[in-house]
């Protein structure tokens, strides 16, 4: 596959999606009698936007009234608001259904009332213990846009959320939760002070998001398996974890089903430079079920373009952190045709990082057949001022964390120090570097070999005197490498 066939094809397919955005929504505010002016009590505060004392909050909840509209009109329209519209529950979009919301409004759940899901379609599969038929009896051609979307849950700036109170639908973490979906637009939304992923969507095929922010959200995008023929684009802000994820598998507490991600174009996607979580992540993997099924889940066909502000491209095997030894990939993920391009890198202190064992942009421990990077720009000179020192580090991963930072309960590994992946087909050219001693100024790389690195691992003679423990892993870079 040519990155110019992919593109191709995925062209193909935002034309078959937008063609079918048809259909003239109801206004919302002519179904007002039905909203309900409520008091109800809350730590967060919305316009502080920050946690304090519980306090009194009064809203109208329009709930109802949007139900009614979609009921009517299979489409809801909701206009510039003065005040914040309130949810009770979230919005159930089905096949057809149009949600359309004006820039300026910002809609948010009820704290308390519900978990922290604002909208969702209606005919969601939760498949964990075996694999998905994909897109069987799916809800098709929905449209969602504009708005400004908050669950008030943002506490501690992001870490995960709940699709009810009860955590029903273990893994349902999205604001915007939408599975089992074929033919669905999510265009020019910001999402502000949610607690969960601003938008989740697996099982899904012929998919459009464009116009994303993130203003302080937990993960941004999180794709999981299966899924296919998507586009991701102009997308910005202020995430808390993975700015968009590529999660085909995925710890058993983060995704509703498991799968390959195929055909995806992500563009156009700009985070804070030396922030933390500007990352990138794409984790494939094999899911074995409890029953002892198993699916692939491979990435596969990917193009990712004019990306801007991420220090790392998260391409490795990571277990589950809460259950390491019962939730991981058996074998480690495949990906293959992957092309990168139009990169621009701002670096992060490798000290003040959460993973010290960093050293390059693209981190991979996977196996991958066929991967090309081309036309990347370093903002800072790889290995100086504690920057990672390589452009593509191919290896397993050590970092031993305790089980329980206040009692002694052992140590588990965040990674797979003991694995073996094994990279094909690389192609690295056109990397720029800074120009010595001329601010902005940049210059060709003349040894693109010295920025590719493979890792291998030995044990540590003195743990748990020292960390981490190590571990027995090594990698391999098949020649030849094209730079």
């Amino acid at each position: 596959m040519t990155e110019s066939g992919l593109l191709a094809q995925l062209r193909s397919a935002e034309e078959r999606i937008r063609g079918k955005e048809t259909g003239v929504p109801g206004n919302a505010m002519e179904y007002a009698a039905f909203a309900q002016k409520k008091t109800w009590t809350q730590k967060w505060d919305a316009d502080a936007r920050t946690a304090r004392e519980p306090h009194e909050v009064t809203g109208t909840v329009w709930s109802d009234a949007i139900e009614r509209c979609l009921a009517d009109h299979g489409g809801a329209f909701i206009p510039r608001m003065d005040e914040p519209m309130y949810l009770d529950r979230p919005i159930v979009l089905k096949t057809g259904d149009r949600l359309i919301a004006h820039p300026a409004t910002e809609i948010r759940l009820n704290v308390g009332a519900v978990g922290t899901c604002i909208v969702r379609n209606a005919g969601i599969v939760f498949s964990q213990d075996r694999p998905v038929r994909m897109c069987e009896g799916a809800d098709t051609d929905i449209l969602i846009e504009g708005g400004i979307w908050s669950d008030q849950n943002n506490e501690g700036r992001g870490r995960g959320g709940a699709y009810d109170e009860a955590d029903s639908m273990q893994g349902a973490h999205g604001a915007f939760l939408f599975h089992n979906v074929a033919g669905i637009t999510v265009r020019n939304a910001r999402f502000r002070d949610c607690s969960a992923f601003a938008i989740q969507l697996g099982n899904a095929r012929d998919f459009l998001l464009e116009g994303i922010t993130f203003d302080e959200t937990a993960d941004g995008i999180h794709i999981e398996g299966p899924a296919e023929l998507g586009i991701i684009r102009r997308v910005s802000g202020k995430t808390n974890d993975d700015v968009v994820a590529l999660n085909a598998w995925d710890w058993d507490n983060s995704s509703l089903t498991f799968g390959p991600i195929t055909d995806m174009l992500v563009e156009d996607v700009e985070s804070a430079p030396g922030y933390t979580w500007s990352e990138v992540r794409l984790l494939a993997g094999t899911k074995v079920f409890p029953g002892g099924g198993r699916v692939d889940c491979d990435i596969r066909r990917c193009v990712f373009r004019d990306i801007r502000g991420m220090h790392t491209f998260k391409m490795y095997d990571q277990p589950n952190m809460f259950r390491p030894e019962q939730d991981f990939a058996d074998p480690i993920g495949k990906m293959a045709d992957l092309f990168f391009s139009d990169i621009v890198v701002d670096g992060i202190s490798r000290q003040t990082y959460y993973d010290p064992s960093s050293d390059g942009v693209f981190d991979i421990c996977a196996d991958v057949d066929g991967m090309t990077v081309r036309n990347v720009r370093f903002n800072y000179t790889p290995g100086q001022n504690d920057m990672a020192p390589y452009l593509v580090s191919v290896g397993p991963k050590a970092l031993t964390w305790p089980r329980n930072r206040e009692r002694d309960e052992g140590w588990f590994e965040v990674f797979n120090p003991n694995a073996n992946p094994v990279v094909k087909g690389l192609t690295v050219k056109d990397v720029y570097i800074p120009a010595p001693g001329q601010s902005g100024e940049f210059v060709l790389c003349s040894d693109v070999r010295s920025l590719i690195r493979t890792r291998q691992l030995s044990l540590n003679p003195d743990f748990p005197h020292t960390m981490p423990r190590g571990g027995t892993g090594r990698a391999t870079i098949a020649e030849p490498v094209t730079v």
